[in-house]
């Protein structure tokens, strides 16, 4: 085999993948990237140990993530490197998908969308992370390059299947995909072609519940689908109703994206093609449908934004710029390591934690700490840098711990099966029943509580009467509590 021919050939698809590697490799060291990625580890490791996700552990996330941690804990055993290499090839490949629909569509710029993803996702904030946001495109994209071929019923089962994954990866998906299939109900409504898309939206559905009850069969074995049912569906549910923010207060948050997202949509219909017509109604959809979720739960994270981002990248370099762009891929490099401060910012702190891994993070400065004292076998609770828990070797005290912000969210309780009814109830009985021997926190007291909450009062309380300070770090903020009284 000619390797110089190969690497002409696939030029491209090695530069993304390089790319890709070069923004995320100084994150793979990082103790936690963000509190939902350290979660998800957590959630993986309790599957790699055999137990079903929400009966042990618990988070507010749909079940097929969390065996994508298990699977690479499973077999690559408390590797940071690991994970984090499992999200430079779910974004690479996602890429990848997004060339090739662009070639599908007879769209420019393929190669302009694809980089802008990989830019896109990987930078900026927590974004260096694995996400939920990650899998649930990757997903998405294949069942889209799947549904575009339109030309036998087995597509339409697989786009089914893989639209099934993306909504198990990201509930808000559901939105999007029900947009896509209403525009193919209403396109062929008009086409008078009713009876033949009634039947490949039939096969699209059952692949997606086929999905769904393979992810809910070992509840259904273990006799826990209820467990499946409050954790998947309606403690999401809960959870947005609790946020129950006014018109006003969605619309401060949510109308630039509104905005940005009509006018793409608006330009890109008016600049559309009779052969890209599908691709811009398919984007249009995801795009107005997952907007939507933003609004209606007037919330937007930075990681909310990878689910949108290729749709973005779709109407605006494959649609509505009509000019092929040629970007040579020294220039491509050039902008990835202009673009990449953060990851270079990185980079010169791995070298210096070649020299001092305990300064590297706070996380692993805390884990030092402990080890330093000998209190790494003790009983912890950890009200932040949770990680610490897969550090050691343990799992969270409760199911309420699982996550930091949880133990804060009391309407999610009766979903998980706690018989605590109250947060303060929870609080008690992790501090007076279980009786943690070490506490760790970023802040002198309980971050996810106003500190002139009852918690907190009575946290505070607790500390003085039964715990002495052993460790503050105000510049890392870390603070660390001994049990004094047995």
């Amino acid at each position: 085999m000619n390797v110089k021919r190969v690497f002409h050939q696939y030029a491209v698809e090695i530069f993304l993948f390089f790319a890709t590697l070069f923004i995320r490799f100084p994150f793979f060291f990082r103790d936690y990237i963000d509190k939902d990625e350290s979660t998800f580890i957590l959630m993986g490791q309790s599957l790699a140990d055999g137990y079903l996700p929400y009966d042990h552990l618990w988070d507010l996330k749909p079940p097929l993530l969390f065996y994508f941690f298990a699977l690479v804990e499973k077999v690559f055993p408390h590797s940071f490197v690991a994970i984090r290499f499992m999200g430079v090839l779910v974004v690479f490949l996602s890429a990848i998908l997004l060339l090739k629909i662009a070639k599908q569509s007879n769209l420019k710029n393929g190669f302009l969308m694809a980089l802008g993803y990989v830019l896109l996702s990987s930078e900026f904030g927590s974004l260096q992370g694995v996400m939920s946001e990650h899998f649930a495109v990757f997903f998405l994209l294949v069942g889209i390059l799947f549904f575009l071929r339109q030309t036998t019923n087995i597509n339409f089962l697989l786009t089914g299947l893989a639209f099934g994954c993306a909504v198990l990866c990201k509930l808000n998906y559901a939105y999007a995909i029900v947009a896509i299939m209403l525009f193919f109900f209403v396109n062929a409504y008009r086409q008078r072609k009713i009876r033949q898309t009634l039947i490949r939206l039939l096969i699209l559905t059952a692949g997606m519940l086929a999905t769904l009850i393979l992810i809910a069969l070992p509840f259904v074995i273990s006799g826990k689908t209820n467990l499946f049912v409050n954790s998947v569906f309606l403690a999401p549910l809960e959870y947005a109703k609790a946020v129950n923010l006014g018109l006003t207060d969605k619309l401060r948050t949510t109308w630039w994206v509104i905005v940005l997202a009509v006018s793409i949509v608006y330009l890109a219909t008016k600049s559309a093609r009779e052969d890209n017509k599908l691709i811009v109604a398919v984007s249009s959809a995801v795009l107005l449908g997952t907007v939507y979720t933003f609004f209606s739960s007037g919330i937007i994270n930075g990681h909310y934004l990878v689910q949108v981002y290729p749709f973005i990248l779709i109407l605006v370099f494959g649609v509505i710029i009509q000019k092929s762009i040629r970007l040579k891929l020294g220039i491509a490099a050039l902008i990835v390591i202009l673009i990449s401060v953060e990851s270079i910012l990185e980079y010169g702190r791995v070298i210096k934690m070649i020299k001092n891994p305990a300064e590297y993070r706070a996380g692993f400065e805390v884990i030092h700490e402990l080890k330093k004292r000998k209190l790494d076998d003790s009983k912890i609770f950890f009200t932040d840098y949770h990680i610490g828990y897969w550090i050691l070797g343990r799992y969270p005290l409760t199911k309420s711990t699982t996550h930091p912000s949880n133990l804060a969210r009391p309407y999610l309780f009766p979903f998980y099966n706690e018989s605590r009814q109250t947060s303060l109830e929870e609080l008690k009985y992790i501090l007076e029943g279980i009786k943690p021997e070490v506490i760790v926190s970023e802040v002198d007291g309980l971050k996810y509580f106003p500190g002139s909450s009852t918690e907190n009062i009575y946290f505070g309380e607790i500390i003085k009467k039964d715990f002495r300070m052993i460790y503050k770090d105000t510049v890392d903020r870390i603070y660390i509590w001994e049990r004094v009284t047995k």
